[in-house]
């Protein structure tokens, strides 16, 4: 995958490629495992942020946060589609950058940007120990494969992508007889992970007997599993789990949040996720604790009836 497929993409969607294949093959690698509605929503959006940058110039490989908060200032809608918009273009480049095709991530500057109350903490958080809980109930009844990713989306936090790729044989064990996976994310940095046996088994579960070679993910005719199919059935998981659609980067959100908040040092969390930056860590602090602070629960006590 190389960087022209951004401006491919940005050719299809504004509808100036030749075709509608183009169009449907890229919007099923971003938007897969979302709600139609969602997937709607957000090609819509994205097709009109590219044509607005096609009319001002906007280089669609390096946009900059103020080019989007530019384009946001000139649309005469609510505050909530303004949210809205930025949230598919910035969904957008999420998974460009996931696919290496670009490091672009615009975000406005903070005094611009239109707020929804309570989206932003709740699309950091991930989800609750609980629901993680009920969506892993809902994989182990789903089978081997659903309960595998999960699992190991869970505990170690890997990108979709890093988890795809992961081989019988990168089940591998140390001297102190733990699971590593060493993988190469995001510019092929490579990091190694600890798997725990929660999900290594699951893993060999769903490996069923194949070579070190092998993929631990593929489908029934033994091709490698997608993101597109992945995404797609963690949504139907998420929905079977009562969750409504969960996409496979909200379990490495959780992952964060429940590791932070049980004490894990922040550093070894930055080591896990691979990020480049301890700010981009930080973040999960920062919503973690915004959430703990909240005086909701002691304020029901006062209300409730005697």
């Amino acid at each position: 995958m190389t960087l022209d497929l951004v401006t491919t993409a940005s050719n299809a969607l504004s509808r100036t490629a030749d075709g509608s294949g183009a169009l449907e093959a890229m919007q099923a690698r971003w938007l897969g495992g979302l709600s139609g509605s969602t997937r709607r929503a957000y090609g819509a959006d994205v097709r009109d942020w590219l044509r607005w940058c096609a009319e001002h110039g906007v280089d669609t490989l390096r946009p900059t946060g103020r080019d989007l908060s530019q384009y946001l200032d000139g649309l005469e809608v609510s505050t909530a589609t303004k949210a809205r918009r930025m949230a598919g273009v910035r969904s957008f480049y999420a998974w460009a950058r996931d696919e290496e095709i670009t490091t672009a991530d615009p975000m406005p500057p903070r005094a611009s940007r239109p707020r929804v109350r309570g989206s932003d903490a709740r699309r950091i958080l991930g989800l609750t120990a609980p629901e993680a809980s009920a969506l892993m109930g809902a994989a182990d009844a789903h089978g081997p494969r659903s309960a595998a990713l999960v699992s190991l989306l869970l505990t170690t936090g890997l990108r979709i992508s890093e988890a795809l790729s992961v081989t019988v044989g990168d089940l591998t064990h140390d001297r102190g007889g733990r699971t590593l996976v060493t993988v190469c994310g995001k510019g092929n940095k490579t990091r190694t992970v600890v798997v725990p046996p929660l999900a290594v088994e699951r893993c060999h579960a769903a490996a069923d007997g194949r070579g070190d070679d092998e993929p631990v993910f593929v489908t029934r005719t033994g091709r490698p599993w997608s993101q597109r199919e992945a995404r797609y059935q963690m949504a139907r998981l998420g929905r079977a789990a009562g969750l409504g659609d969960v996409h496979p980067h909200q379990l490495r959100h959780t992952a964060a949040t429940l590791a932070l908040t049980d004490g894990t040092n922040i550093e070894v969390v930055r080591d896990m996720l691979g990020h480049s930056s301890l700010a981009t860590t930080q973040r999960y602090v920062a919503a973690a604790a915004s959430v703990d602070r909240s005086p909701a629960y002691r304020l029901a006590e006062k209300i409730a009836p005697a």
